[in-house]
């Protein structure tokens, strides 16, 4: 019973690779990642945002054990070569400036309400009462 658990465990490993390493492990958009399998590779694809309905995909031949690419999108990228498959962040060079200006856009209208409601609540000088039989359980 052992032979076959050991014979089993070796037929499954047997040509598995494995990636070694990502440098860097949180590259930045169109900087060089060096990306070192435990054996040569023959082709490697590198997919952006992937699961995603934009996916895209590259494949390169490296033919060797280290592959070096350049990400030209940020976001959720897959390297894939053989049985292996890492993904990585592939961050924006800055902050960017669409996705600023949108959040400062959502704050000046959702404050800019609030702070109209708040006006019209007050505008009459009436107060507002509340009648404690309304909660009976507080």
């Amino acid at each position: 019973m052992r032979f076959l658990l050991l014979l089993a465990l070796l037929a499954t490993s047997a040509g598995a690779q494995d990636i070694v390493s990502i440098t860097p492990e949180q590259p930045t958009r169109d900087e060089a990642v060096t990306v070192t399998f435990s054996e040569p590779v023959d082709s490697v694809t590198v997919t952006y945002r992937p699961g995603a309905v934009t996916a895209t995909s590259e494949t390169f031949t490296p033919g060797s054990e280290t592959f070096v690419f350049s990400p030209s999108k940020a976001g959720v990228v897959s390297v894939s070569g053989g049985d292996a498959t890492q993904s990585l962040s592939v961050r924006y060079l800055g902050t960017p400036t669409a996705g600023l200006i949108v959040m400062i856009l959502a704050g000046l209208i959702l404050f800019g309400g609030a702070g109209m409601a708040l006006r019209a609540l007050l505008a009459d000088g009436h107060r507002i009462e509340i009648d404690p039989t309304l909660f009976p359980d507080t």
